[in-house]
């Protein structure tokens, strides 16, 4: 794609140096920090463009980045994205004044509202329009406009554009792949803009234009719940403080909402040659919030905190002395390991319904697959000497944080014991984690779920 020096990517001068830019929703603050993200990297011109109503913003955006970066010229362009009339003015516009056309950002998309029952066929239809007519009109003029190539041009910023260059980029949302994130216009709506997108791949062969979407999740737009118009007409997207922040740490990989800044820096990687192999692409800036059935954080605690301990025995009906002890037999199990291939030693200890402890530790063998983890060797020392009943186990690793019972270690446990037996897994510093066993085998099978044994008489 890097045919010429106009469009490398690590031009000193900037990754987006000379390029005239377009805009939409830039009323907006995802799409103000497009704007000034597309300003930082070179830009010479960037139209933003939004509602006739939304001048002050546009005039207080100029003027700020103007200040910072005096060579890119903002441009507050009056723009109904849903006005086909209204988008061959604006290509007409640029190309007037500069000649070229480099990159289109969709960033107008509406809420909606947050039910079904409060959504009318008005605003699903303003909210397709703000999501995927302005799309479709950029893929259906802009990549004309951005095939043009020119001289450079006389004023800040310019550069000449020798090879045809384009990306239209889409800011949607995590509602493009997924429902629930707020009412039925919002994800109809996004799955639309993302449509576009999936359509355009096509559509653009033989361009050198490409096309991108950009599905935010959790975002914080810098507004609260105070005066927020519940409606969603007026609203790009929900505000974060919807999510308590003890909710965002189990639900969000990166445990927080993300900035307009993070899903602008996407949008100015797509809007570059970085990103010259990319078009087609739905990109997931959700800090991980909908990586699939992602859990939540398990705690870990001190052997040596008493605080912790006394919790422990309190929560799961054992005493100080019985916990100690099955640390203690866990860690010093793992000495007796025979584990010469993996040199991975792993103990074992059990406290029987009659309180013996039996321990055990991994024992491998040149096929492994006749290997035997130590779970499994100390419950058949138990079961064996004539233990059916069992209390607790405890498993100790020599790494941090520590390991669990393997997924056969799980079910060989599960044959023994109730499903509420406490599982405590202590690591090399004396660390440990607690659960439960339904917790570990979820959705069980065991003994009970098998008919009656028919003994012959």
């Amino acid at each position: 794609m890097d045919t010429t020096e106009d469009f490398s990517p690590y031009r000193a001068d900037g990754k987006l140096y000379g390029f005239v830019c377009v805009v939409t929703g830039a009323a907006q603050p995802v799409g103000q920090a497009i704007v000034r993200e597309l300003a930082a990297h070179g830009a010479a011109s960037i139209y933003a463009c939004d509602k006739p109503n939304a001048a002050n913003s546009f005039s207080k955006l100029a003027e700020d980045v103007g200040k910072e970066y005096p060579n890119s010229k903002v441009i507050p362009f009056p723009f109904n994205v849903a006005r086909e009339d209204e988008t061959l003015v604006l290509i007409d516009e640029v190309l007037n004044n500069f000649g070229r056309l480099d990159v289109w950002v969709c960033s107008s998309g509406l809420l909606g509202p947050p039910s079904i029952e409060a959504t009318t066929p008005n605003d699903l239809q303003k909210c397709f329009e703000a999501h995927s007519m302005a799309p479709f009109f950029a893929l259906k003029y802009a990549p004309a406009a951005m095939a043009k190539l020119t001289e450079k041009g006389s004023y800040p910023n310019a550069a000449p554009k020798s090879q045809k260059y384009g990306s239209i980029i889409v800011i949607s949302s995590v509602a493009s792949i997924q429902g629930g994130c707020w009412g039925p216009c919002y994800t109809l709506a996004s799955h639309a803009a993302l449509g576009v997108v999936k359509a355009g791949v096509a559509t653009l062969k033989g361009t050198g234009v490409r096309i991108n979407c950009i599905s935010p999740g959790q975002i914080d737009v810098g507004v609260d719940l105070e005066g927020f118009d519940m409606r969603g007409m007026t609203s790009q997207f929900p505000p974060a403080s919807l999510q308590r922040p003890e909710v965002q740490k189990t639900t969000i990989g990166l445990e927080r909402a993300g900035t307009t800044q993070e899903v602008a820096r996407v949008a100015g990687f797509l809007a570059s040659g970085f990103s010259s192999y990319v078009t087609g692409a739905n990109m997931i800036v959700d800090g991980g919030a909908s990586f699939p059935k992602m859990p939540a954080s398990v705690p870990s605690y001190s052997s040596s905190n008493v605080a912790d301990v006394e919790a422990t025995c309190q929560k799961y009906g054992l005493s100080k002395e019985e916990f100690l002890e099955l640390r203690k037999g866990s860690v010093a199990a793992k000495a007796t390991a025979y584990c010469p291939y993996s040199q991975f030693r792993v103990g074992a200890t059990i406290l029987s319904a009659d309180g013996t402890y039996i321990s055990g530790a991994n024992v491998e063998n040149a096929a492994y697959p006749v290997g035997t983890c130590a779970e499994r060797v100390a419950f058949g020392k138990a079961v064996t000497e004539g233990h059916k009943k069992f209390r607790a186990v405890a498993v100790a690793t020599d790494i941090a944080p520590p390991a669990s019972p393997c997924g056969m270690c799980r079910q060989f446990i599960r044959e023994f014991c109730d499903l509420h037996i406490p599982i405590l897994m202590f690591d090399k510093n004396d660390d440990y984690v607690v659960l439960q066993l339904e917790e570990l085998l979820p959705l069980s099978f065991g003994p009970e779920a098998l008919p009656p044994v028919q003994r012959a008489m």
